[in-house]
């Protein structure tokens, strides 16, 4: 089900959506791209993964009221066909999230608070960076999809996350805040915004 909307800046529209529908109920929510759908999801094994391919297309649905046919560019990201909207899509586990715009490139990333994190931070943080030991979980993920966010926003192939995009020291906030990343291969800075909810974290730009 649709967990929120949010209208932002330049017409962009962020939103979220919990998993809880069956495949079935998902392919009953589409008309002319039923039968489409229904045979590409015969190609993808992971029952999950299904689920989340036709979660994805129902936000999208929601937002644009229209059957999107979503096709991805030659460094995997992706656009709607015929369309001149920028949008970006992330999802974690029980939840999908997409933002579009009419007008400016977009990124965003969502991740379910969980411990798995700290046992891989040295892999994306750098020694520059700091945690708020207040909220070293909700801090660590929020260094994480601010990095995946910028991914998402610049032209460039995979980045080093621990070299190549620096989060400037920030403090977290209750629910929402924003935060600053630095991109040393571009030579540019980066303002996000966050938001902080039970069991996830969103980054946005």
């Amino acid at each position: 089900m649709l967990l929120f909307e949010h209208i932002l800046q330049n017409d962009t529209s962020l939103a979220v959506w919990k998993i809880e529908e069956t495949e079935e109920e998902l392919l009953s929510l589409f008309h002319e791209s039923r039968e489409l759908y229904a045979k590409e999801i015969c190609s993808i094994s992971n029952a999950h993964r299904r689920i989340e391919y036709l979660t994805v297309r129902a936000l999208l649905l929601h937002l644009t009221h229209r059957e999107p046919e979503i096709e991805h560019t030659d460094e995997g990201k992706p656009f709607l066909k015929n369309s001149s909207l920028r949008i970006s899509i992330s999802h974690t586990n029980q939840y999908v999230s997409v933002i579009m715009c009419p007008t400016q490139i977009v990124g965003v990333d969502i991740e379910m608070k969980k411990e798995k994190i700290f046992r891989v931070k040295d892999k994306f943080l750098s020694p520059k960076e700091t945690i708020d030991g207040t909220q070293a979980l909700v801090s660590l993920l929020l260094h994480w999809c601010a990095k995946e966010t910028i991914f998402k926003l610049s032209a460039l192939p995979l980045p080093e996350f621990s070299e190549d995009i620096i989060v400037k020291k920030f403090s977290v906030q209750d629910n929402y805040g924003k935060m600053e990343a630095y991109d040393t291969k571009q030579n540019r800075s980066y303002h996000l915004h966050y938001e902080i909810y039970d069991d996830f974290v969103l980054v946005y730009g």
